[in-house]
């Protein structure tokens, strides 16, 4: 079931912005989002992603990864978010991933897999 709401229609599940919470506010970013080809098999699916900010789009990093659910139990699946990520900005941006943006990436993507398994569980109801 959660194998076929992921392919469904991607678009429903994933969110319009991405981020992360800091001290209880949220801060989001608006993202475009491209899907690739999916892949299913009768007890996983795996559906190919890369989102980037709209603006400004050179601050922040494009995203490159896949979102991915597979049976644990009759009753329990793994939701799994992973990608990969190039710093913006040149040598200044890779020292500012090895001193903050990379745990920032790491929150966010922890959030965003949250946000896909609540909207996941919603439409399996």
């Amino acid at each position: 079931m959660v194998s076929a709401a992921l392919l469904d229609a991607p678009p429903k599940w994933f969110p319009k912005a991405v981020g992360l919470h800091v001290a209880g506010v949220s801060l989001r970013k608006k993202v475009a989002v491209e899907f690739g080809d999916a892949a299913r098999t009768s007890s996983w699916a795996v559906v190919p992603v890369t989102w980037r900010a709209t603006f400004p789009e050179r601050l922040f990093p494009a995203m490159r990864g896949k979102v991915d659910v597979a049976p644990v139990s009759k009753v329990e699946t793994r939701l799994t978010v992973s990608g990969l990520y190039e710093p913006p900005l040149g040598k200044l941006g890779e020292h500012l991933n090895e001193a903050l943006m990379h745990k920032v990436a790491e929150v966010t993507v922890k959030e965003l897999a949250r946000s896909i398994a609540e909207k996941l569980n919603r439409a399996i109801g």
